[in-house]
């Protein structure tokens, strides 16, 4: 089953917004096997949005629109579709009670105030939780248009509220439709180009599966999916492809499903009782911030100190000026007593160090820009780890982080094995 969707205002041609309601809405339409093949925008003109609207039905077999339905004269979807469609506009008795009693001694109802509960007549109303302006949807020539809100909570209440079932409606009753299996596996430490030779020839003569590379700086997800007429035959041949792919991706593979490193850090980190501190300088409190994301991460996270002088080096972490002297603030020598001074001062089972050269100043020959040193001091040692990965400023920066992270999980692993 596939779908167009089409977002209407002004406001996203003019590149004022960005649209944010096509992915929430192709990413829930994926979680119910409709495969979304196109997204339109058009502006809030008459003769542009019933084109779109056509060309739309003329090559999906179902059609979301989000927009213009608000009270405005700008806002023309009901007469457009209700135009296509060959019907009246009406308004809604449920939205207008609604309407009227939410207003009720604070505004004044008025005709513009109405224009919000309109509907095409005969169309099927879909309702609306979260505000006024309800879902409908019409049927132009055998197509299913379904006509939302266009503010995002809005769209989000309404698919929690009816239209998740009444699409589920929709697909079977199309009959045979194509189901989906799919699993994302996450890969960190290797560019996408590098992935995708690992995994070359892996579905090849496999009818209905695919191999698709989502870069996400700065990891790489990569997303096997299978078609198949059959939910339990796409689900069986899905597994059987997996022990294949996940030995192509190797020691980079850290995580499948929607757990990213962060997340699968402080759930190890607490299930094997770890504690885990920080020492920062380029990163200047990135990764702690990173470690506080999750709710219940203080079990695992005791703090950290940013240390982005070479004054705070000595006077928080310990490190020694003679080290600083002879090494310099991005050295491998530095970093370790740093993750050294964190692990003693606060106890922590890990304690992970960043310093190096985030740029665009500040690089040197032998220190170019993207130079980064990392430590991990654990009960059994101090692991270092240099990067020489020149970008943008904040890349360098994130990136350093990430590798912060994944020296601490596969710390984590080892101390559990």
């Amino acid at each position: 089953m596939h779908a167009e969707i089409l977002t209407i205002g002004d406001e996203l041609c003019r590149g004022e917004i960005v649209d944010s309601n096509s992915a929430y809405l192709a990413a829930r339409l994926w979680d119910l096997d409709i495969t979304t093949r196109w997204m339109t925008s058009c502006c809030d003109d008459e003769q542009d949005l019933a084109a779109a609207l056509m060309q739309a039905v003329g090559r999906a077999d179902l059609v979301i629109t989000s927009g213009g339905l608000g009270p405005t004269e700008d806002d023309l979807t009901v007469e457009v579709a209700a135009r296509l469609a060959g019907a009246e506009v009406t308004i809604d008795d449920s939205s207008q009670k609604k309407l009227e009693a939410v207003f009720a001694g604070r505004i004044e109802v008025t005709s513009t105030q109405l224009r919000q509960v309109r509907v095409p007549a005969g169309s099927r109303v879909l309702g609306n939780p979260l505000g006024l302006a309800p879902c409908f949807e019409v049927t132009l020539g055998s197509v299913p248009v379904i006509c939302l809100p266009g503010f995002p909570r809005e769209i989000a209440g309404i698919f929690e509220g009816t239209l998740t079932r009444h699409l589920r409606e929709l697909r079977e009753a199309r009959g045979n439709v194509e189901r989906i299996a799919r699993q994302i596996y996450r890969v960190f430490g290797r560019g996408e180009s590098q992935i995708a030779t690992a995994c070359a020839g892996l579905v090849d003569g496999a009818p209905g599966t695919s191999i698709h590379y989502q870069v996400k700086f700065p990891e790489v997800l990569v997303k096997l999916v299978v078609r198949d007429r059959d939910a339990a035959a796409a689900e069986a041949r899905l597994a059987g492809l997996d022990h294949s792919l996940r030995e192509r991706l190797g020691r980079y593979l850290y995580g499948s499903g929607d757990e990213t490193l962060v997340e699968r850090v402080i759930r190890r980190a607490r299930a094997a009782g770890v504690t885990i501190a920080t020492a920062e300088s380029c990163t200047g409190g990135m990764l702690g911030e990173l470690l506080t994301r999750m709710p219940g991460s203080s079990a695992a996270y005791v703090g950290g100190a940013i240390t982005y002088s070479n004054a705070e080096k000595v006077r928080q972490l310990g490190v020694t000026p003679e080290t600083l002297e002879a090494h310099g603030a991005v050295s491998e020598q530095t970093v370790t007593e740093m993750a050294r001074g964190a692990r003693e001062r606060t106890g922590a089972t890990l304690a992970v160090s960043v310093s190096g050269v985030a740029g665009p100043d500040g690089g040197s020959p032998d220190k170019p820009v993207g130079t980064v040193w990392l430590a991990l001091a654990s009960p059994s040692g101090i692991e270092t780890r240099k990067l020489a990965w020149p970008s943008t400023r904040d890349q360098i920066r994130l990136l350093a982080a990430w590798w912060a992270l994944k020296m601490i999980d596969t710390a984590i692993e080892g101390a559990a094995s």
